[in-house]
């Protein structure tokens, strides 16, 4: 039978417990079509990266995308573990990819440069001259090629299925957190055990109080009380070797 003291630390140490066992509530089961969908936009986002060499950016699309692959394998048994840590990755990176749409989402600004530089006109020195182009384009354009209009794309999509996870990632996390059961009274061991078995009782203090009484007279009277003694070996000595030969003789 393990002691009160053992049952604490078990519980402070197993995280685990706290984590809901078995399928998920019926209203994430509900939401599977929702999360396919997540994944399929996230797959379409992580395709428009690419193309546009948006390496940094393909690859944290392509994260959130397995995770939620991840929570989706084997009925959602998963889903407890990574649902907070999921709407809280979303929910970052919806508000950094938001800012920059809300700037660009009436006009993309892009800016060129151009660096020249002339002969010598004087003295021996040379003349560079910089320029640097802003142009203000639609969104949208036809005319500037495949790529800026995937990137536009892109940068439109992204925090969509940004937002559709932080809010399935949040509806999950709350939901399993409703049907766990609330930690009360029960849950914890009684630590007035362990109190009451760690402090004697009346009668064996007053017993241990006797004995270390009697203990310190006894070294008062006599000092070598309590000491160890020894008694020297008396008898005939015999070698291993001697033995031995004895007995073969």
């Amino acid at each position: 039978m393990r002691q009160p003291n053992q049952d604490i630390v078990h519980m402070l140490l197993s995280a685990e417990q706290w984590l809901h066992a078995g399928p998920p509530p019926q209203v994430i089961l509900d939401q599977v079509w929702l999360w396919k969908w997540l994944i399929i936009g996230l797959c379409a986002v992580l395709v428009l990266k690419v193309i546009v060499i948006d390496i940094a950016g393909a690859l944290l699309t392509a994260l959130l995308m397995g995770f939620a692959t991840l929570m989706l394998k084997d009925g959602m048994k998963d889903m407890p573990k990574y649902a907070l840590v999921y709407a809280v990755l979303c929910g970052l990176n919806f508000f950094f990819d938001l800012l920059p749409l809300l700037s660009e989402l009436c006009g993309r600004t892009t800016r060129e440069n151009d660096v020249k530089r002339f002969p010598a006109i004087f003295n021996g020195t040379f003349v560079t001259q910089y320029t640097v182009t802003t142009k203000v384009t639609s969104f949208f354009d036809p005319r500037l090629g495949f790529a800026y209009n995937a990137e536009s794309m892109g940068m439109l999509l992204e925090p969509i299925f940004l937002a559709l996870g932080c809010y399935l990632a949040t509806v999950a996390h709350s939901e399993i957190q409703a049907v766990l059961p609330s930690a009360g009274a029960d849950d914890f061991p009684d630590t007035s055990i362990v109190m009451n078995r760690a402090r004697p009782s009346a009668d064996q203090e007053a017993r241990l109080r006797s004995l270390i009484l009697d203990r310190h007279s006894n070294q008062d009277a006599n000092p070598s009380y309590g000491q160890d003694t020894f008694l020297h070996f008396q008898g005939n000595a015999y070698k291993l070797n001697d033995q031995l030969t004895d007995k073969r003789s």
